[in-house]
């Protein structure tokens, strides 16, 4: 049996903050549902001492995770693909159309996943189907579960994932063109694979949101980071349907902050991603030190590059110069 709810759809641009998303979103609704986590650095309780803990062993990042009692559907996807309903339109563009993203991971929705054992956390099973059918028509005129995308600058995007996929264990990610990707200059892998494939993504939410504004919400990482309780909110009320208050989201907020997912990390023996073992973070100990960052040159080649293909590069919002730990899990 397929879902019979709308799946609300929240993507990002890898490396803009998708972990903390998960996590946030997950201990709001374990934190809803009346049960208990133990912040490690603190030692503090939150929830009820009686309510049933939070199972880190388990919880796999989804994409999918069962929210009924916090929204009301029963499923959120969190992870990143190009926006469904887009499809068509990408048609018309011959670069979206004839070109690809650079490694796999960006487009969940269309690379050939089994969808009737959809990975599912926070329920009782551990799949769920899913009808990627239902949701494209669905998008395509602006009905059936709301969609966001969140969205990093460009350059700092780059900048963290091109780090990411040198340390990954899979040579789909760490090898490019046939050798290591951690032998190719930064400005070599921005300019060929990484604004490419942020275009690529990007521009599928953007000809949507044109078309369903209420439907489809675009929003930058950079508030995200500032402004994480009020941010993660405004995505809640998105797909809520309305406003509403959120009573536990600062505690979950302040839970999925950059040191405590470190510390659960230590306690797994693996980042949180499955993508290093033996004490390995995916975590970037400091995000303010990025390749490019502070280069206005590169800056005005990458913006110039995006405009090309189509990208509304007004949209994109460029950090402050502190950059607070709370929301800076990728």
């Amino acid at each position: 049996m397929f879902d019979r709810s709308p799946t609300p759809i929240l993507s990002t641009v890898p490396r803009s903050g998708t972990w903390f998303l998960r996590y946030s979103i997950s201990f709001l609704c374990h934190l809803d549902r009346g049960g208990r986590i133990e912040d490690r650095l603190t030692g503090r309780v939150f929830g009820p001492d009686s309510g049933p803990a939070f199972d880190f062993e388990h919880f796999r990042g989804g994409p999918l995770f069962r929210v009924r009692g916090t929204l009301p559907v029963d499923n959120l996807f969190v992870g990143h693909t190009v926006c469904p309903g887009f499809g068509a339109l990408g048609c018309n563009l011959d670069w979206w159309a004839q070109g690809k993203f650079h490694v796999p991971g960006y487009d969940y929705f269309h690379e050939g996943t089994n969808f009737r054992y959809t990975p599912v956390d926070l329920a009782p099973q551990r799949y769920t189907p899913l009808r990627v059918s239902a949701v494209e028509r669905a998008a395509r005129r602006g009905r059936g579960g709301r969609i966001a995308l969140v969205y990093r600058n460009p350059i700092d995007q780059a900048a963290s994932y091109y780090r990411y996929c040198q340390e990954h264990r899979d040579p789909a990610y760490s090898m490019v063109d046939g050798r290591p990707l951690a032998g190719v200059p930064f400005r070599d892998y921005l300019f060929k694979f990484g604004l490419p494939s942020y275009a690529r993504q990007f521009i599928s939410f953007q000809e949507m949101a044109a078309r369903h504004p209420a439907h489809v919400k675009l929003m930058p990482y950079e508030r995200l980071v500032v402004h994480p309780v009020e941010a993660v909110a405004a995505l809640l009320d998105h797909f809520a349907g309305n406003r509403r208050d959120w009573p536990r989201l600062a505690d979950a907020v302040w839970l999925a902050r950059r040191d405590h997912m470190k510390a659960i990390e230590s306690a797994l023996g693996r980042s949180l991603d499955s993508t290093r073992h033996d004490g390995g973070s995916h975590i970037r100990r400091d995000p303010t030190r990025a390749e490019g960052r502070g280069d206005l040159q590169l800056r005005r080649e990458a913006l110039a590059m995006l405009e090309s293909l189509g990208v509304q590069t007004a949209l994109i919002e460029w950090p402050a110069t502190a950059v607070p730990a709370v929301a800076s899990a990728a």
